[in-house]
């Protein structure tokens, strides 16, 4: 498996996009890979190219491991709503799942049933506006992240404008704990 492979065919008589690659770009896939701990802060300047960067991240951790398959990508809801993470790893032939409220109860209430998440929710993208305190704790009948048996799972979680979770006493912060530790 080779880091640079990310053209070729992707199925269905379509191809994958090249990207002009920056040899920078590679340096956090690296330190990633290289790390006692394996977690990275990647913090460059707007239009610098995390995303690619994040990109490059998936597809060695894929290529390292034959059990990779889940990612949880978190961002704010205009970004969700502009599908730009969801169009950003189409790029690398990743299909990724944007979730909504209801779609998040129906992941939970099936986590709880079956003991695992959704296989179809395997690459998902949350948006910040659903990281409440509900969302751990539950509201009325609806279970929350912590009620349930095991907690989920992600082999690779990526924080987008981290900025967002900064403050230890939101639901936003303590959701990206959860899904962290």
């Amino acid at each position: 498996h080779a880091i640079l492979d990310l053209k070729g065919y992707a199925g269905e008589g379509e191809f994958v996009e090249t990207y002009p690659f920056v040899p920078y770009q590679f340096r956090p896939a690296l330190k990633m890979i290289h790390a006692e701990r394996p977690r990275i802060l990647v913090a460059d300047s707007v239009g610098v190219g995390k995303t690619i960067e994040a990109g490059l991240i998936l597809r060695e951790l894929q290529a390292r491991n034959d059990d990779f398959e889940s990612v949880l990508i978190i961002c704010p809801k205009p970004l969700v709503a502009e599908h730009k993470w969801r169009s950003e790893m189409k790029r690398f032939d990743e299909n990724f799942t944007e979730l909504d409220g209801a779609l998040l109860r129906e992941a939970i209430n099936e986590c709880d049933k079956d003991g695992e998440w959704p296989v179809a929710l395997r690459k998902t993208i949350l948006p910040y506006s659903l990281m409440t305190k509900e969302l751990l704790t539950g509201k009325g009948r609806q279970k929350g992240l912590l009620d349930l048996e095991e907690p989920v799972h992600f082999d690779l979680v990526i924080i987008d404008e981290a900025h967002h979770i900064r403050h230890s006493n939101t639901g936003a912060y303590r959701v990206a704990r959860y899904f962290t530790d």
